[in-house]
């Protein structure tokens, strides 16, 4: 899973990206369209952990997020000729991580010298609803050529009417995830990888010592959100040993913002954990909320998708509870599943499959 971090200049999101990875960035002003800083970051998991204690693979793989730190989006963006630049690869991420700013420093220098989120948050916003739109009408006219071939209008009426929806609701500064989309309308509206559809988590970058502030609705789709002094945070990162445990203390840090932050988007995109164990390897895999057995084994490899049979499913806590594989079959508590089984977070899988 892929996730952009966005937000205005200056806001603080390459000091995010450096605390929660293992790249260090200079803080410097990005440059509209310039290619974002990436790190693949490793999701700690205790439960991943036992499982390794107690197998002792040869290999251990825990599950990963894919981290983009973009250039910030200065005021008026969206009547900018460089919209394309700026907003071309934050269409490829899964989720937004949009940060805000809410302290104050002489240090940078600001559109607007003041700290407030609210504002800030606002002004994504506009950003974002205004670039949809830009994707919703560019469609509607391309649409309207298509539709007089006549072997063309049937397809063409039946994405209008879904293409409009979202056009109206984005003029009404809603976003494009209060639109219904029928199961037979995505495929016609999933390539547009509109930000208003996309899953969405809120980091305050506070000042240390002080509270964050409330936040309003807004029509970006919003799942969850966080608060952190990331600069604080990021000197922590940068410590090992027994200075980084003074100064957590001292601070009053009881977990690592990289954990926190990817369990914030862990719940923000709906993402859950399955795990493989044995001798060779013990691994966690990344699905969605919902996603059935099927799906899950075709994560693990094509093969077991298609010759998928049945799922052997060990819930990790019943495992976890009786100590070993031969227990919780001894006690019944492993059981087989078919292709619809929605697989459960911690769920321990073995696929049974056919060549």
């Amino acid at each position: 899973m892929k996730i952009a971090l966005v937000g205005r200049p200056g806001g603080g999101k390459t000091t995010l990206f450096n605390a929660i990875s293992s790249k260090q960035v200079p803080l410097l002003p990005g440059v509209p369209g310039a290619a974002p800083s990436v790190s693949v970051v490793q999701v700690r998991d205790q439960r991943l952990e036992w499982l390794r204690d107690l197998f002792q693979p040869k290999k251990y793989t825990p599950a990963t997020l894919t981290v983009e730190d973009h250039p910030g989006i200065p005021s008026g963006s969206a009547k900018s000729d460089r919209r394309g630049e700026l907003f071309g690869q934050m269409r490829q991420a899964d989720g937004l991580a949009l940060v805000l700013r809410a302290f104050t420093t002489s240090s940078y220098a600001y559109d607007e010298p003041s700290a407030d989120p609210v504002r800030d948050l606002e002004l994504l916003a506009l950003e974002f609803l205004s670039a949809d739109l830009e994707v919703c009408e560019r469609r509607l006219e391309r649409l309207a050529t298509e539709w007089k071939k006549p072997q063309e209008r049937d397809r063409v009426e039946r994405e209008k009417a879904v293409v409009e929806r979202l056009a109206t609701a984005l003029r009404e500064g809603r976003g494009a995830h209060e639109v219904e989309v029928r199961a037979e309308e995505e495929a016609f509206v999933k390539g547009f990888l509109l930000f208003t559809r996309k899953p969405a988590v809120v980091v305050v970058n506070l000042a240390e010592g002080v509270p964050a502030p409330p936040l309003p609705p807004s029509p970006l789709d919003v799942r969850h959100r966080f608060e952190a002094c990331l600069k604080l945070e990021a000197d922590l990162a940068g410590l090992e040993g027994e200075d980084r445990a003074l100064f957590a203390e001292e601070y009053g840090i009881t977990e690592p913002l990289k954990d926190r932050f990817n369990l914030a988007c862990y719940r923000g995109l709906g993402l859950l954990s399955f795990f493989t164990v044995g001798e060779d390897e013990v691994r966690a895999w990344t699905i969605e909320k919902g996603d059935d057995a099927v799906t899950a084994s075709g994560k693990i490899h094509s093969d077991l998708a298609k010759g998928f049979i049945r799922a052997e499913v060990t819930p990790y806590e019943d495992l976890r509870a009786l100590g070993s594989m031969r227990e919780v079959k001894a006690k019944g508590k492993q059981r087989l599943e078919g292709r619809e089984y929605a697989v459960a977070d911690g769920d321990i899988l073995n696929i049974r499959f056919s060549t």
